[in-house]
């Protein structure tokens, strides 16, 4: 027996145990899960901290080619890791409790029992749970998103943003060079979450199906009656209209509003800052109603095609969707550090708040 077949039989007991274990601790697995798909920083600083701990040369070159902005692979990292026994020394790393996650969840679990729900198990970072993740879970898909989750931070700097998408972009390499995923799995998961953030899973759901039949999966096929079922996944939803936005402006204020906001735009080039007008806009008496972020977002796009500064559509779309939704993070709201929605912080309230004045004067 070869040495490399001898390491790769050795991998795969290893991974079937941890197989194994994820099976038995279905439970256990599924929280942390939902904790790591909710992009929660806690968990991920956790890692990171083992990370420094037991491999400081590794935490180390990390922190430098975050730094560099020369460094657009981070090949140094991966040149670091695949020279460890990474999987095996996991093991070594995780079997201190997380202090603030078990605080946070015994007065969870006090308000979950006061209205009669299960209280949430608590969860801690073992070596076992984390590699079920890894191999198991949507481990890659989860980094990728809390990557636009601090992208969407409109107070992280300009380097960091750009880090975060060289990151991606390396997360999404590994999983594919590695086969671990494939090019299918990543379109498949972005047309998911473009679906979510739009309110188009029913299209959504509908396409994918029809993708599967047409490409001769073993999916079986749809009866005409499941098919407008799921047509119907979104009743009543007006299809979005594709117009400047000054086909949504008033006749006799339009032109000034457009002039307004070409040089709100020129001035506030992070995608979050430009979908703010969104929301005023949509409180306005218009000609005609945006319905939703798509809407604005080609607006946008058709009535500023010569301003350079304007965010790509999809970043606009993505920006409307996370300040729209309930996702929170650690920001400034009523002059303190707290946790709030985008929408919610001080800096974007005194900008809503300058946009309706100045909006609601022109109009």
């Amino acid at each position: 027996m070869t040495k490399d077949k001898e390491n790769k039989e050795k991998f795969e007991a290893f991974k079937a145990g941890i197989l194994k274990w994820k099976n038995e601790h279905r439970e256990e697995y599924n929280e942390f899960a939902r904790i790591m798909t909710n992009c929660d920083e806690t968990f991920y600083y956790q890692i990171f901290k083992a990370v420094s701990g037991q491999m400081r040369h590794i935490a180390r070159e990390w922190e430098l080619s975050w730094g560099d902005d020369g460094d657009e692979t981070f090949d140094s990292i991966f040149i670091l890791v695949s020279k460890e026994n990474l999987p095996q020394k996991i093991e070594e790393m995780f079997s201190v409790p997380v202090p603030d996650t078990e605080k946070k969840c015994k007065w969870m679990n006090l308000a979950r029992r006061m209205v009669g729900m299960k209280p949430k198990m608590k969860v801690r970072l073992s070596a076992p749970l984390l590699l079920s993740w890894l191999f198991y879970g949507k481990s890659f898909e989860s980094m990728v998103a809390m990557l636009d989750k601090q992208m969407s931070n409109p107070h992280i700097e300009r380097i960091d943003r750009m880090k975060c998408s060289l990151a991606s972009k390396s997360i999404i390499a590994v999983s594919i060079k590695g086969g671990y995923r494939k090019k299918e799995d990543w379109e498949r998961y972005f047309a998911m979450a473009k679906a979510n953030k739009e309110s188009d899973t029913g299209e959504w759901a509908l396409q994918d199906v029809m993708k599967d039949i047409d490409a001769g999966t073993e999916t079986a096929p749809l009866t005409e009656a499941t098919k407008e079922n799921v047509q119907n996944l979104t009743p009543g939803r007006k299809k979005s209209k594709a117009c400047p936005l000054i086909d949504y402006l008033p006749a006799d204020s339009g032109e000034a509003v457009i002039s307004y906001i070409r040089s709100y735009v020129t001035t506030h080039q992070s995608a979050m800052l430009q979908a703010l007008p969104y929301f005023v806009l949509k409180e306005m008496p218009l000609r005609l109603p945006l319905l939703n972020g798509v809407e604005y977002a080609t607006a946008m796009a058709r009535q500023f095609p010569d301003v350079s500064e304007l965010l790509s559509e999809h970043s606009l779309r993505q920006a409307v969707g996370k300040l729209a939704g309930t996702e929170t993070q650690l920001l400034e709201k009523d002059s303190k550090k707290l946790m709030c929605r985008y929408i919610e912080s001080d800096a974007n309230q005194k900008l809503l708040e300058e946009l309706r004045n100045d909006i609601g004067k022109i109009i």
